[in-house]
């Protein structure tokens, strides 16, 4: 996906046509719901450098500590609209002290992961040969993704899967990439924000190309 693409395309309240219409000409701020991970770095710097309200895009970004507490929010209607899952892109690690280096490996392991959601998916696809040999994979649930980073460096899980930035904090810890296939679709769901979001978001990813993705990852903080 391209730069604006990547937080362009969110799973909102509602369906349909009249729903997007809704979200681009509403003249109330449209709310959005993000985990702090890497896809949302263009959306955060616009934020940063106050694009969003020098270009009347009239958004206000929420943080949460995991995408089930987005969609906890969304199921309130606290915010108008979430990333979707499956719009993120995640790597499976192995800790350090695990010395795991292929899925094989994984028997008798267990993995942190999310409750629900595409990378919960992803995890199972990749484990599925080894559960039709009867091994066992204790796959637990961990969504607040700083905690489950901090879980797989401290070797308490054999594993875990993590998005960006945090798969590099783990990796540079000593924990080990697991190659896994990655099935998502092609075309992905979720309600574009059109106009509404894109201007800020051309500006936001000129600026990431012009001064590296480094200068601004203190966006991603929580």
């Amino acid at each position: 996906m391209s730069c604006i693409a990547a937080v362009m395309l969110l799973a909102a309240c509602g369906n349909g046509e009249a729903e997007e219409e809704h979200l681009n000409t509403s003249s109330k701020a449209t709310k959005i719901g993000i985990v702090p991970v890497e896809e949302c770095l263009p959306l955060l710097v616009a934020e940063h450098l106050g694009l969003l309200d020098s270009l009347h895009a009239d958004v206000r970004v929420m943080r949460y500590g995991s995408l089930s507490d987005c969609r906890k929010a969304l199921d309130r209607h606290e915010v108008d609209a979430i990333l979707s899952d499956s719009d993120i892109s995640y790597k499976l690690l192995a800790s350090k002290k695990a010395r795991i280096h292929r899925i094989s490996q994984l028997s008798d392991k267990v993995i942190a992961a999310d409750g629900e959601g595409y990378s919960k998916r992803l995890v199972e696809q990749n484990i599925d040969s080894l559960l039709k040999l009867d091994r066992h994979i204790f796959l637990i649930k961990v969504e607040d993704l700083n905690v489950r980073t901090k879980m797989l460096t401290s070797n308490s899980v054999d594993a875990a899967i993590l998005p960006e930035p945090f798969a590099s904090q783990a990796i540079k810890a000593g924990a080990v990439e697991l190659k896994i296939k990655d099935e998502r679709t092609k075309a992905r769901g979720g309600a574009s924000f059109g106009n509404k979001l894109k201007p800020a978001l051309t500006v936001a990813c000129d600026s990431i190309k012009k001064y590296g993705k480094e200068n601004y990852a203190h966006t991603l903080d929580r």
